[in-house]
């Protein structure tokens, strides 16, 4: 991310881009401060303030804190107003063309966010905004953040954001003995049976999904199909996940299944997991690797009956490895965990504190190389086997170093940021008129 962009991230209150606004603004036109020679007004910092709120979520705010945000909100918006001043000085512009089409973009990550457009032109009209109203809110705000980060990358010095490794190991010896330790953590591998991989109980589900693929390839409309019948909960919308990545889609299955369509296909049935898919494209971005879908989702339901049969599975698969199979193998082999069945299982480092209680009682009974007897848990069984242990101790240098670079880099922005803001204050005229 540009240094410039992470700096401009301290006029996030002013400058939301990706949420929707809906909040009607009240015009209360009182000045309440002046820069160079463009004026604040109360409504501005009402403004300011109640989007602060709706972009943290927060409904149910004292007077006290009220103030508070507002005069955070002030503050925001006299800092934004100097760059500004100085972006009009120093000639930094912004095309019509760009802002256009970074409006265009935030619009769509909205009426995607809403599940449509449908959705997204209903909530317009509840709030009383049209497309051409809330586009032009847009334009106001994405310009003025482009010339904000155009400023900042033209005036601050990025090279004194460097960070030497000496620096950074300085940082670690001065902060390290302040540091909580890092939690007892643990190294494990399973084997993962789900109780929806029962034969028995996967035929019934297999026959709902391979009806509506005929009828899809009937010509039957995919999205109203999926309103009717899909048990996802995105089935109100059509069953629209919106745009992914595809190396974000965990179960390789359907990854797999969504890179091969062509935009407007729907796939053949593809069992995960969660139950039986279709999935259909419905756009594509090649440059970003990102996907547009819809899916129509049936559960695999399992019984008694199933589950039973699903319990001797595992119990035949311990038996294998008690008896000297290899772990690994069985995982890769038998492993209904699309996320680790192809590593052989390996779940990786896990804090001990973050394991459910019935599996930490399991583990303290155990030591390195032992393997578990078939667990219960509320969807399938797992055998897992213990492969290291580790007491909580000092976090390494290495461990940290990441996260103390980004903890360092943070603060010498916020103080290049408060330092360039100080010598705008000096350059331009800046009149607070109230308390």
């Amino acid at each position: 991310m540009k240094v410039a962009i992470k700096i401009a991230g301290h006029l996030a209150v002013l400058l939301m881009m990706s949420a929707p606004v809906f909040a009607e603004r009240v015009l209360i036109e009182r000045i309440v401060a002046v820069v160079d020679d463009d004026a604040i007004f109360l409504s501005d910092v009402d403004q300011a303030a109640k989007q602060f709120l709706i972009q943290r979520g927060m409904t149910d705010v004292g007077d006290a804190q009220r103030v508070e945000i507002e005069k955070v909100a002030l503050k925001e918006l006299i800092n934004s107003r100097l760059i500004l001043a100085k972006a009009n000085r120093l000639g930094i512009r912004a095309s019509f063309s760009e802002i256009e089409k970074m409006v265009d973009r935030a619009i769509d990550d909205n009426m995607k966010a809403l599940g449509g457009k449908e959705t997204f032109e209903r909530q317009l009209a509840a709030e009383g905004f049209t497309i051409d109203t809330l586009k032009q809110l847009y334009r106001d705000q994405i310009r003025n953040k482009m010339l904000v980060d155009r400023v900042l990358a033209s005036e601050i010095d990025r090279r004194s954001l460097r960070i030497s490794e000496e620096e950074l190991l300085a940082k670690y010896e001065e902060r390290i003995s302040a540091m909580p330790l890092r939690p007892p953590v643990i190294h494990l591998a399973s084997i993962y049976f789900a109780f929806d991989s029962s034969e028995n109980a996967k035929a019934s589900a297999s026959g709902k999904i391979e009806d509506l693929y005929r009828r899809v390839r009937n010509g039957e409309d995919f999205q109203e199909l999926t309103k009717e019948y899909s048990e996802d909960g995105t089935a109100k919308n059509g069953g629209y996940l919106g745009w992914l990545p595809l190396e974000d889609l965990s179960d390789k299955r359907f990854a797999d299944a969504a890179s091969k369509l062509a935009i407007g296909e729907v796939s053949e049935p593809v069992f995960t997991s969660y139950g039986y898919h279709l999935i259909q494209l419905v756009g594509r971005n090649e440059e970003n690797r990102e996907v547009e879908l819809r899916h129509l989702l049936i559960h695999v339901e399992a019984g008694d009956d199933d589950i039973q049969e699903v319990f001797k599975r595992a119990s035949e698969v311990h038996a294998e490895v008690v008896a000297g199979a290899d772990f690994s193998e069985m995982a890769k082999e038998h492993s209904d965990d699309p996320g680790t069945a192809s590593s052989g299982g390996d779940l990786g480092w896990l804090k001990q504190d973050d394991l459910p209680e019935f599996f930490r009682d399991v583990l303290e009974t155990m030591v390195v190389g032992d393997v578990s007897q078939v667990l219960r848990e509320p969807s399938g069984f797992r055998i897992v086997k213990l492969l290291e242990q580790e007491d909580a101790r000092p976090f390494t240098f290495d461990e940290v170093k990441d996260e103390l670079r980004k903890s360092v880099q943070e603060k010498k922005i916020a103080d290049m940021y408060d330092s360039y803001i100080a010598g705008l204050r000096d350059e331009f005229y800046v009149e607070i008129r109230v308390n």
